[in-house]
């Protein structure tokens, strides 16, 4: 299964400007960093009902390493519940599985040393193709909201956090590269985020329907190194940008997230039990 890269493009274009260079790296990082905040819906000021209940499943097709060449698969299902506290204050607490597949390129590793004999590259052989992988976790996050006349509101400023716990065939491998042939290699598989975000919810005159955009930026909460291979070293973080539109109980979401050598397109939706 191969993903369209014109498909993807919205969500590669940070990570292409501006972390992508001529020389290409090995970045073995968990895409769970980006994958574990995902949109949560929360009933709007005006509802009737102040606590709610959701259901939500969604799929992430996008890529990973550097010039994102390494494709990434995963299936997420989640359960939220958010509640409003006094008349500005929203918050939410859930819990989230995911499963799917991190495929290794078979260029996934550079090298920059030669045979002397020969004058070839020494090729480093590396775990290489489709690895499973899976995270367990909760999220949690709280915001304060404002009317904006009687047809819209806006999260003004939020905060969201996330922890994981990962699994599986590309955790094992990350685990196995030494840092002497690549540039980065996540060996942890607990992740834990902090980031921010802002929202706009638009509801026109029909009461079941309802529409807005939330924008939220945040980062791990530990940093990536190399102390071997000139000291290389960064902190992943996450620019995500979702669109939502409901109709009752059901939202359709889709999310263009973006991050240091990581783009991904998520689409999915959320049911109010």
């Amino acid at each position: 299964m191969k993903i369209s890269t014109a498909a993807l493009l919205p969500a590669f274009i940070l990570p292409i400007l501006f972390l992508s260079s001529c020389t290409t790296r090995d970045i073995f990082r968990s895409p769970y960093t980006n994958q574990q905040n995902s949109y949560h819906v929360m009933p709007l000021l005006s509802d009737e009902k102040k606590t709610a209940n959701y259901l939500t499943a969604s799929a992430t097709l996008g890529g990973s390493n550097d010039y994102l060449t390494d494709e990434v698969y995963i299936f997420q299902g989640k359960w939220h519940v958010s509640h409003q506290f006094g008349s500005r204050i929203q918050g939410y607490f859930g819990l989230h599985g995911s499963a799917g597949l991190y495929d290794i390129s078979s260029n996934a590793y550079s090298t920059n040393d030669y045979d002397p004999a020969t004058g070839q590259p020494i090729e480093f052989n590396g775990p290489k193709g489709n690895k499973f992988t899976g995270s367990f976790g909760s999220t949690a996050g709280l915001a304060v909201v404002i009317p904006l006349g009687n047809r819209a509101e806006w999260r003004v400023f939020g905060l969201e956090s996330s922890i994981g716990r990962e699994w599986g065939d590309y955790y094992k491998a990350r685990r196995s590269l030494p840092d002497s042939v690549i540039d980065i290699a996540d060996r942890r598989n607990t992740h834990l985020t902090l980031g921010g975000f802002t929202e706009w919810v638009f509801k026109p005159r029909n009461p079941d329907i309802r529409f807005g955009y939330q924008l939220a930026i945040g980062s791990s909460l530990h940093r990536l190194r190399n102390d071997v291979n000139g000291f290389y070293n960064f902190t992943p973080f996450y620019i995500n940008n979702t669109f939502h539109f409901t109709v009752r109980r059901t939202t359709g979401i889709i999310r263009f997230a973006a991050g240091n050598y990581f783009g991904a397109v998520q689409t999915g939706f959320s049911y109010r039990l």
